[in-house]
């Protein structure tokens, strides 16, 4: 059996669905409402978070630009998105401030939930399919590949406990 050997400062489970590893990010707003658990399929081929459209509306995630992105790969035109801005996000222990995520703009289309790279570009990652694990550290000193999409400050964070709750 190979060992996984990487320089990490955080660690947290997967979960693996044939080839593709599931995480969760937690979003937390200025108003004292509980967090949000959002499970989402890790996609290094995103360039950006996608979120149900239904799932953002109920919880709040308001427009912050409509239709200001266009994905590939949905049709020959590609799916029109409206931009909404999360306050913070919490990924495998590290707060992640104004996070944009993208959601269809229309009613009807299909979308799978995915961590797209507008977070995943801010770590240095490794994945254990085996174990079912992350691996994370913050990475120092890059350019996004996307800067309009770029996120906030990115910094520790352990005030979330596994069920979902502030602590």
């Amino acid at each position: 059996m190979m060992k996984f050997n990487i320089d990490y400062s955080h660690k947290d489970k997967i979960h693996v669905i044939g080839n593709k590893a599931h995480v969760s990010i937690v979003t937390i707003d200025d108003s004292r409402n509980p967090a949000k658990w959002i499970p989402l399929i890790f996609d290094t081929g995103a360039f950006i978070t996608i979120i149900n459209k239904d799932f953002a509306n109920a919880n709040g995630y308001q427009v912050y630009q409509p239709k200001a992105c266009i994905i590939a790969g949905f049709s020959e035109k590609g799916m029109v998105c409206d931009l909404r801005k999360i306050p913070t996000v919490v990924f495998c222990g590290f707060r992640i401030n104004n996070v944009l995520i993208a959601t269809p703009h229309e009613d009807d289309v299909p979308v799978a939930d995915v961590l797209g790279m507008n977070i995943i570009e801010n770590f240095n990652v490794g994945l254990n399919f085996t174990e079912e694990e992350i691996y994370i550290s913050i990475r120092d000193n890059f350019i996004s590949q996307k800067p309009k999409y770029r996120c906030g400050d990115v910094s520790v964070f352990n005030d979330v406990t596994e069920k979902g709750r502030q602590t």
